[in-house]
């Protein structure tokens, strides 16, 4: 290859190694691609072509995802875990169940069934034919 030629390479090696570190660490994989000026599909990309960089991916996903869900990171069993975290594990899930079942029912009886509607009316459209739109764009009467 030759130098000055073609678009420089953005996702080198060494971005490649802060990337993974990045993701080890807990950081989401469209948040780390942000943070080093790619696309979120780079890495993922590569990682369809390259399979030594997707079994690295894989293993920086599964030790990011360890320290995302860590005791001391995250309040385990909370419903907010579950929707501002993106925690899947079982309590966080069942927490979140919990309260949604929660708020529905809450919902149910503040509503009641006896509410009514409010129906707003609209207007009714006019028809427009050939010759009222000419009189309105000449404005004649």
């Amino acid at each position: 290859m030759t130098a000055g030629r073609g678009r420089p390479v953005i996702f080198d090696r060494a971005a490649q190694t802060e990337f993974l570190r990045l993701v080890a660490d807990g950081t989401r994989i469209g948040e780390a691609a942000d943070k080093l000026g790619v696309s979120r599909r780079t890495p993922t990309l590569l990682a369809s072509r390259d399979r030594q960089f997707a079994q690295r991916l894989a293993d920086a996903k599964a030790r990011g995802r360890e320290a995302r869900h860590a005791p001391d990171r995250l309040k385990h069993g909370d419903p907010a875990t579950y929707n501002n975290h993106k925690c899947r594990c079982p309590r966080c899930t069942a927490a979140a169940t919990t309260a949604r079942a929660k708020h529905r029912h809450d919902t149910a009886q503040h509503d009641g069934p006896d509410r009514t509607a409010h129906i707003h009316p609209l207007p009714v459209p006019q028809p427009h034919t050939a010759t009222t739109k000419f009189a309105v764009l000449a404005d004649v009467s």
